[in-house]
């Protein structure tokens, strides 16, 4: 978008913010009303999101509101005004948009918002912006549940948003032309992530009972930090290569050089493009045409290797709703820094937090379902902020007892499918720990009955909405093999 066609109301905000002058940003009087005026624009921007366009061309993120949280932290409104707006400008496309579109003005648009949340992520590849984080984190997290107030819930659940959308950001494909141990974006992100100490913050939250609250946004941001990944190159990470291994690459290496060196040779005996009449016929022996002779081959010899009985025949159409889905997601081998990291996060994760954490997601999950379809009856608490939900159970006489925030359940913020995300962390640290000196007794929550029910419970569904939803049914098929993937 050009700078140029920038509302004039919204560049004099931007302006009011202040300016950076070599390495120390300099703010003005207004700038929280000029934030707060930013996050008011963004809620009343149109279909195309104009505003966040006209925000991201002019990079407001990256030369106003990141120098802000790392140089201005004492000013706490402040901070956290542009906290929330970073959440709002961070958020996914697709979320802006509701889906993909279909219209190609819309889609131009839908693109461009890509772009410039693909600039945002690496903006935020700075160790300094994730240790103000961290810090403000871990400052909140020391308070006591008498000292901490609902504002600090809500910066506490803005800070894991942020990191949640920004680790959600899609590469781009043209721009990280990396192979593999190269350090990408992504990388790069977590580098700045671990060096800051946040992961072990987030480690604290998936283990802590004072802060179960949290579990949803933990899981999200642990999945989306293993999104290039897979278990067997985590567990081989930091590990001397065998020489079967060794063998297996230099045979693979071989293959290839002699695939290239027939496809030359193939060239070199094709002739031109000029029709040939005395090219001759051939016949096939042992290959059978329609009768009951043999092939007749028309062709030279060279163009033999490619011969097939559907040669000249017309490509049936498959309809959309029969094609295999695409797998749109990447795996990479990352620089062997971020894989070591990675590794001992798992083992972290596996020995202190895993059951827990999986535990507190599965019971939120029911819990959620329960929400839309039982009759509740709030029990009268001492406080406002704590209300005990009694759950009728199907079945039983008994009434189970969940102590949850009142808010959250209101807010419903387990979507309707964040299954998906549990049945991730199921089948990727299930299948790291069978890699890493199998021991049962660190994923005993995932391999009772009670999952494999819930698994059987989910494809079921799946199934189901493959069958009537048609137009959503890429998606129901990619979140179907996500539940067969445990199995």
């Amino acid at each position: 978008m050009d700078l140029f066609m920038m509302n004039c109301e919204l560049l004099a905000t931007c302006s009011a913010l202040g300016y950076l002058e070599g390495d120390i940003y300099h703010k003005e009087q207004d700038c929280l009303e000029s934030v707060k005026d930013l996050i008011r624009y963004l809620r009343h921007e149109d279909d195309t999101r104009d505003i966040r366009q006209q925000l991201g061309a002019g990079q407001i993120l990256q030369n106003d509101l990141l120098p802000i949280i790392t140089q201005h932290t004492e000013d706490k409104p402040l901070f956290d005004a542009c906290i929330r707006l970073m959440v709002n400008l961070t958020q996914p496309a697709l979320l802006c948009f509701g889906k993909v579109p279909d219209d190609p003005a819309f889609r131009h648009h839908f693109l461009q918002v890509t772009s410039y949340l693909q600039a945002y992520k690496e903006a935020f590849a700075d160790e300094k912006v994730f240790t103000v984080l961290s810090e403000t984190l871990y400052n909140l997290l020391q308070l006591g549940w008498e000292e901490r107030a609902e504002e600090h819930n809500l910066l506490i659940e803005r800070i894991l948003l942020l990191v949640r959308n920004v680790l959600h950001i899609p590469a781009d494909p043209y721009e990280e032309k990396n192979v593999d141990d190269d350090a990408s974006v992504h990388d790069k992100l977590l580098w700045a992530l671990h060096m800051s100490g946040l992961d072990d913050l987030l480690k604290f939250l998936a283990c802590a009972q004072s802060e179960q609250k949290w579990s949803f946004h933990i899981l999200e941001i642990i999945s989306l930090m293993f999104k290039d990944q897979t278990p067997e190159m985590l567990v081989n990470a930091g590990q001397m290569r065998s020489a079967e291994e060794k063998q297996k690459d230099a045979d693979e290496l071989e293959l290839l050089r002699r695939k290239e060196l027939a496809a030359k040779r193939c060239r070199n005996l094709q002739r031109g493009n000029r029709h040939s009449r005395f090219r001759g016929s051939y016949v096939i022996e042992g290959l059978k045409s329609i009768g009951e002779k043999d092939v007749i081959f028309h062709q030279g010899l060279h163009n033999f290797m490619n011969y097939s009985h559907d040669v000249g025949k017309g490509v049936r159409r498959v309809p959309k709703r029969k094609q295999i889905a695409r797998d749109s997601e990447r795996q990479r081998r990352s620089a062997l820094n971020v894989r070591l990291f990675l590794r001992e996060f798992c083992i972290d994760f596996l020995e202190n937090c895993y059951n827990r954490l999986m535990y507190l997601v599965k019971i939120l999950q029911n819990l959620i379902i329960l929400l839309r379809v039982s009759q509740f009856f709030p029990v009268h608490s001492t406080t406002m902020a704590d209300t005990t939900w009694r759950i009728p159970c199907k079945g039983t006489n008994q009434l189970i007892q969940l102590a949850f925030s009142k808010e959250d359940l209101i807010r419903e913020r387990a979507q309707q499918h964040d299954e998906t995300y549990y049945l991730w962390a199921l089948t990727f640290f299930m299948a790291f720990n069978r890699g890493q000196n199998y021991r049962p007794d660190l994923v005993s929550e995932t391999m009772s009955i009670r999952t494999f029910h819930f698994i059987e419970r989910n494809i079921t569904n799946y199934y189901e909405m493959i069958l009537t939803d048609r137009k959503g049914a890429t998606s129901w098929y990619r979140r179907s093999v996500n539940t067969c993937a445990p199995l």
